[in-house]
């Protein structure tokens, strides 16, 4: 069971941030398995996973154990409800403290209502990005819409008969060229299902730049603008929670974060994420969180190797990833162009300094 020291020494870690972290981390990311049954337009998967694989509810106790978070997410470069032994892994943490969530696609929606709740499942954040069957295809390359929004019916209605109120469930939403049109429908949509969210996630395109065009082609600012700010007003007068004021606060650092302009010298992100946070890959690969790790393979050591958590966690990589994000100078792509650098500072920052996310004319080389 997590301890209330750990999370006070987790507490402390934020706020001073030593080089050698004295707690375990509170939130662990966990990617369960590789094998997945959607090819989406805007992920990154076929580029990293040639031998789908899972892992074992052994190798999920070793990890847990060691570790002893708070929080627990399943998800990763597969769909995590594939694993073989998802709902073990989701029971054994639940009797041990955590709070337990999946990232799902929900294709299998239907089949899995009765263990989701059987497995004391915390949250389920079902990833639909469209409030239609049509545009869910030109997303996901694939015709599962309607099977989502049953398994979900179905997984709800399980819940009143049970009269249990978790998992609590959500929508998450890519935002791309296809499906800005369909915000205020996909809020509406969660409404009609009872959910207590839908998150709308800005395109990431680390690992996939090249698709750029495909993705986020033909749309301009204000159109982006305008469906963000009408989604909100809806989602406010639905009394559906979201993140769009967020979103919308960072607007003027998502519009350069892949653009020439974009000057990321000295303005690597304020993470607070190696002191409380790891993600654990299906290989046993550490990093703070998934982006690192599925965007860039980048790993921090491995805790299937002699010395197991504790060695990584306060190894070399990960002493040196503290000192990076302490002087604000880490490298990796996936840091630099993430929104999770603060949302109430960047957005105050963007607002009260005009030229705070444009290239100083001191600097040389465009796309730096």
């Amino acid at each position: 069971m997590p301890t209330k020291m750990n999370l006070v020494k987790a507490g402390l870690g934020v706020l001073l941030r030593p080089e050698k972290a004295k707690n375990t981390p509170v939130h662990l990311q966990i990617e369960p398995t590789t094998v997945c049954n959607l090819k989406c337009s805007f992920c990154v998967r076929e580029k990293n996973v040639f031998r789908p694989k899972s892992l074992s509810l052994e190798q999920f106790h070793g990890i847990f154990d060691q570790i002893q978070p708070a929080r627990v997410t399943f998800a990763g470069d597969g769909e995590p409800t594939l694993a073989p032994d998802i709902w073990k892994m989701v029971a054994y943490a639940r009797d041990r403290g955590a709070k337990t969530i999946i990232t799902s696609n929900w294709t299998i929606g239907p089949r899995l209502a009765e263990k989701a709740l059987d497995a004391g499942l915390s949250a389920l954040r079902v990833s639909i990005d469209a409030a239609t069957a049509p545009t869910y295809v030109k997303m996901r390359k694939a015709d599962y819409h309607s099977v989502i929004v049953e398994g979900i019916r179905k997984l709800q209605a399980l819940k009143k008969e049970r009269g249990q109120e978790t998992p609590d469930v959500g929508f998450e939403y890519v935002l791309g060229r296809d499906n800005l049109h369909e915000m205020k429908e996909a809020i509406d949509l969660g409404c009609e299902l009872g959910l207590c969210r839908v998150n709308f996630r800005p395109l990431n395109l680390v690992g996939i730049e090249e698709r750029e065009s495909e993705l986020l082609g033909g749309m301009s600012k204000q159109q982006y603008r305008d469906a963000l700010a009408e989604a909100h007003a809806h989602a406010q007068s639905r009394d559906m929670q979201t993140n769009l004021e967020e979103v919308i606060g960072l607007l003027p650092f998502y519009e350069v974060r892949y653009t020439p302009e974009f000057n990321p010298e000295g303005r690597s992100p304020d993470c607070i994420y190696p002191w409380v946070q790891v993600y654990v890959a299906v290989d046993g690969n550490v990093t703070p969180c998934c982006a690192l790790q599925m965007d860039e393979k980048v790993s921090l050591g491995n805790m299937f190797e002699a010395g197991g958590f504790a060695a990584v966690w306060n190894g070399q990589a990960y002493r040196q990833m503290r000192r990076d994000t302490v002087k604000r100078t880490i490298p990796y792509k996936s840091c630099v162009t993430c929104e999770g650098r603060g949302v109430g500072k960047v957005a105050s920052l963007a607002a009260k300094t005009p030229g705070f996310l444009k290239k100083p004319k001191t600097t040389a080389k465009p796309g730096s």
